[in-house]
């Protein structure tokens, strides 16, 4: 029996199909060999090498570069940028360029390039002349990485929704679009939302999600479960790991065991990583490198602490999922005496509640600034608000901090030293609690001691900082807040606080009442 025309037209097809899966998987296998022997420049070569040359229609090319983009998420980014570029100098077609283009630009942002806008607007360019699905979505994954790196969360989050991971021709640009998702949440405070959002998401462990929910349990404070996934999942050997995945397991370890007061083990996994020197890859380390800086027999040794304050200024990415980071590295830049270090680090965490206006960020800039400064009125607005929050280490160490500051009132810090106590046995912290019932026993020990006649009221206009009375002088005249912001050239929320102290001094609770206190005083 001789075949129909219909027969005759799909065979040849199905035969083209077939073959092109074949060499499809031969061709993944080939690349996942060559990355596995370190040799990943070789594996994108081979994958953009057939992307130029393939005729096997459009599905084949978006799986190429499906698998393409996941090689570049395994790479350290100094490789993934070595090869992309050497991928563009072959004969790709436009929607394969602007893809290319637009991974180039994500990575730039991820790691605070200093050409990532130029290269988002390249990439921009491209994907406007080729309208390819692909590249719009790793333009949009590159648009929201820069606005995480200058700590705008609304901004990443809004870009973020418009992708839809779920879709079949997004489905290998799906784990990098939840990953960022994750981030946001966490960078909010959302922290039931981002254990919703890993728990939902299929292949978690092929991902890096497990990482950004071992993340998530070190800022709410599920210390104990935390460390197990990270062992465990870095025990695994599993080639999927990444080796930012592997830096942010490590960065768990490390924080836990210190918080539990195994000092010596947490030097053991983090000193390692103290030999990455080389910036982008570095940026990978960043996370451990905030851990790290609590002991300063790690971090003083390698100048740890300015090398950490650098790349932040890049980008702020590394601050956002786990809310103590910040506050910490004021705290190791005051105890090193370093103010430089102590203020670029307090205007970051600025930044970022400013641009990012949740009660958490506000509280980390109310708390980096009362580190900064020695300020316990700050340090208090920092605990009133953090107790808003799931971010329960985050309130313990800034009811350490309120304890430790040495313009506090003594039963105030016998509290707050009380408090942090208790909190840091309830997450899992024995090292911290130690510290902390120290502190207590301290405080308690130390007989109750009557104001100097030297030592500054702590109530009415006298009370104020010269920094409060520029504030209260503004606002009495007439200034908004902003206004007084723009010419003391300080952030919106700096003045709001200050204002919030300037009440508290002069038992006084609206504007009103501060005219007529100024007033009164003549100045």
């Amino acid at each position: 029996m001789s075949e129909s025309p219909l027969n005759a037209g799909t065979l040849p097809a199905d035969d083209i199909a077939a073959d092109a899966e074949l060499r499809r998987h031969r061709l993944f296998a080939t690349a996942d060999q060559l990355r596995l022997a370190g040799r990943g420049m070789e594996a994108l070569h081979v994958l953009a090498a057939e992307i130029a040359t393939s005729r096997s229609g459009e599905r084949h090319r978006a799986l190429l570069l499906g698998r393409l983009a996941q090689v570049v998420a395994l790479e350290q980014p100094t490789i993934a940028l070595a090869g992309l570029r050497e991928a563009l100098n072959l004969r790709l077609d436009a929607g394969s360029r602007s893809t290319l283009l637009a991974l180039v630009a994500t990575i730039a942002a991820r790691t605070g390039h200093p050409d990532t806008d130029a290269l988002l607007r390249e990439a921009g360019t491209a994907h406007a002349a080729s309208g390819d699905p692909a590249s719009a979505r790793h333009l949009a994954l590159g648009r929201a990485a820069r606005s995480l790196a200058h700590g705008d969360l609304p901004g990443a989050q809004a870009v973020l929704a418009a992708l839809e991971p779920d879709s079949w021709a997004a489905r290998a640009d799906a784990p990098s679009i939840r990953a960022e998702r994750i981030l946001v949440q966490l960078g909010l405070g959302r922290h039931q939302d981002a254990q919703a959002a890993t728990r939902q998401a299929p292949d978690v462990s092929l991902t890096g999600l497990t990482a950004l929910d071992c993340l998530r349990m070190v800022a709410v404070g599920e210390l104990p479960e935390a460390a197990a996934l990270a062992v465990t999942t870095l025990s695994s050997g599993s080639a999927d790991l990444s080796r930012e995945v592997r830096a942010l397991l490590v960065a768990v370890i490390g924080e836990v065991r210190y918080r539990r007061g195994e000092h010596d083990d947490a030097r053991a996994i983090l000193r390692a990583c103290l030999a990455e020197d080389r910036w982008p890859d570095r940026t990978m380390w960043t996370f451990a490198f905030c851990v790290a800086v609590r002991d300063s027999a790690l971090s003083e040794p390698v100048g740890l602490l300015t090398t950490v304050v650098a790349d932040l200024h890049r980008s702020v990415r590394s601050l956002l999922p786990v809310p103590h980071f910040g506050p910490r590295l004021v705290r190791a830049a005051v105890a090193a005496d370093d103010t430089r270090a102590a203020q670029r680090v307090t205007e970051l965490v600025e930044l970022v509640s400013t641009r990012t206006p949740v009660p958490l960020w506000h509280a980390l800039a109310d708390q980096s600034r009362g580190l900064r400064d020695g300020d316990p009125d700050a340090l208090r607005s920092a605990v009133d608000q953090l107790r808003t929050t799931a971010a329960r280490p985050a309130l313990a160490d800034a009811l350490l901090d309120l304890a430790n500051n040495p313009r506090a009132r003594t039963g105030e810090a016998r509290d707050a030293a009380h408090e942090a106590a208790a909190l840091y046995a309830r997450i899992g912290a024995p090292g911290d609690q130690a510290i902390a019932d120290r502190r207590y026993a301290d405080l308690t020990a130390r007989p109750q001691r009557r104001p100097s006649i030297d030592e500054p009221p702590s109530r009415g206009i006298d009370a104020l900082t010269p920094a409060e009375e520029r504030v209260a002088e503004m606002l009495a005249s007439g200034a908004t807040k902003k206004e007084a912001a723009r010419s003391l050239f300080v952030s919106f929320h700096t003045v709001d606080t200050q204002l919030r102290s300037i009440y508290h001094k002069l038992g006084i609770h609206n504007r009103m009442q501060l005219v007529r206190v100024w007033e009164r005083t003549g100045r």
